[in-house]
């Protein structure tokens, strides 16, 4: 069954997304498939889109604190949009064919969050987590698991 996620995007003055309202489809637990793709062009004009049929979580927020940040995103908090840009780019380490490291990763998930209007401490507080934690899938993942 399709879904559409509320993205809590009130503004997109430079139009930099397509695809927007998400539509995923709820896998199990805290999965979801994307059911139509999904771009962003990036401040430096580079574009990363993320295909349909891609396995996310969200943002990897502990659930203890669902209550207030859900995964998703709240109104006035669209971070849910900037989770599932950063995984992809995880996943496939490249941004429109270009390969990047951890910290282009992690810093475009923060300009994403920046620009949808994230409360600045939320935003750069969920940076600093994957800034320190974010190792941890990035390690995990051999280079043959790299999705192409």
């Amino acid at each position: 069954m399709d879904a559409d996620i509320v993205t809590f995007i009130d503004s997109d003055p430079d139009y930099r997304f397509t695809g927007l309202p998400l539509r995923v489809e709820h896998v199990d637990g805290q999965t979801w498939e994307l059911v139509r793709e999904v771009t962003y062009r990036t401040m430096a004009g580079e574009l990363s889109a993320v295909r349909t049929g891609f396995h996310f979580d969200f943002a990897s927020v502990p659930r203890a604190l669902w209550w207030l940040y859900p995964p998703h995103g709240t109104k006035g908090n669209p971070y849910g949009i900037a989770a599932l840009i950063h995984d992809w780019i995880y996943a496939h380490r490249k941004i429109g064919g270009r390969r990047v490291t951890r910290k282009e990763a992690d810093d475009l998930f923060l300009e994403i969050m920046i620009y949808l209007g994230v409360r600045k401490s939320l935003a750069y507080t969920m940076w600093m987590a994957v800034r320190s934690f974010g190792w941890i899938p990035w390690r995990k993942q051999k280079t043959e698991d790299v999705v192409k």
